[in-house]
């Protein structure tokens, strides 16, 4: 299979953990991709005009840097260590997608007890520093003046001081628990950058209807289902006949009150007794309180679902878009 010049292109990393993170997403947000083999180009069924680009996240950023990609999903670590400040061609559509998430930081060895923190690292003269993002690192040193050396680096990082073949490393860390492994521990302040998976765009092509129209509806199903995701809805028996007096009860207590307000429905029980029904959407870390506050009012056979998407009006990462592609039209 080859490019078609006349599809929109959409990069997505190529392998380990950042393509599985990405297509699960892409799944759970309603555009599952198909990839034969290893093949570097793939599908959504559901959207012909798009072919799917399997790239390393560094060519993703290059591609929709030069134009040659129109979308795609990298790293917002890489995107500032390639592009910097200046993003004039590379347009971030969504910069919270919530996963791939890791902090850059500064690594030292455990025994250096006496420089726990970024300020008393300074005593330490002509530091040689392993990094793979060199721009970020000496931005962020220069504002310290620190007297050190850039040391390239690929590969685990986390054994290089071991080798003696650099002092420290500023490194990706998720958990932290390589660099103990390894003997290396982060130090206060030491946080460079905090990264996850964003989703860009280049600018001129993205002033293309075709290419605006496809952004819109990804942005529509990734904001739905990222907020989906913090949601869950509730079914539950009220031991209320009047909707009104229920309503009112339900109001008064805020975990209560849904997104808009509570759907309320007769329930017409065995005996004769008239009930009825609530339905709200409510957030999932509020859930044990929410429970309980329905209890309190009388709630039984209380039924919790997880909700797939929660769409908005239009997305307000949508509205940004727009206004910075139409702020750029005016200079």
């Amino acid at each position: 299979m080859k490019i078609d010049p006349n599809k929109i292109t959409f990069a997505i990393p190529s392998k380990g953990r950042m393509e599985n993170l990405t297509r699960e997403f892409l799944k759970e947000s309603g555009f599952k991709v198909y990839r034969k083999n290893r093949d570097y180009i793939g599908t959504i069924p559901n959207f012909p005009e798009i072919q799917v680009i399997f790239q390393n996240q560094t060519d993703i950023i290059r591609g929709v840097e030069n134009g040659s990609l129109d979308l795609g999903i990298a790293g917002y670590d890489l995107l500032n260590e390639q592009v910097g400040a200046d993003k004039s061609n590379v347009v971030i559509i969504h910069r919270n997608l919530e996963f791939g998430r890791c902090n850059l930081e500064i690594a030292i060895p455990e025994s250096w007890e006496e420089n726990s923190t970024i300020e008393l690292l300074k005593n330490r003269k002509n530091l040689r520093i392993a990094t793979k993002f060199p721009n970020i690192s000496a931005k962020f040193l220069a504002n310290y003046n620190y007297q050190c050396q850039m040391v390239p680096a690929k590969g685990a990082l986390e054994v290089y001081p071991a080798l003696d073949y650099c002092d420290i490393i500023i490194d990706l860390v998720s958990t932290g628990e390589t660099l103990s492994a390894n003997r290396l521990k982060q130090i206060e302040g030491g946080k460079i950058l905090q990264s996850q998976a964003i989703f860009i765009g280049n600018r001129t092509t993205l002033r293309k209807k075709a290419n605006l129209e496809i952004a819109r509806n990804f942005l529509e199903y990734f904001e739905a289902h990222l907020r989906g995701k913090r949601y869950v809805q509730l079914f539950a028996n009220m031991k209320e006949a009047d909707p009104i007096i229920l309503k009112e009860r339900l109001f008064k207590m805020p975990e209560l009150n849904g997104l808009q307000g509570p759907t309320i429905a007769p329930v017409y029980t065995k005996d004769g007794e008239l009930w009825n029904s609530i339905h709200i959407i409510v957030k999932r870390k509020r859930l044990h309180s929410v429970i309980r506050a329905l209890r309190s009012i009388g709630g039984s056979g209380v039924v919790v679902s997880p909700t797939k998407y929660i769409f908005d009006e239009e997305p307000e990462c949508y509205k940004q878009l727009i206004t910075n592609l139409q702020g750029e039209d005016k200079n």
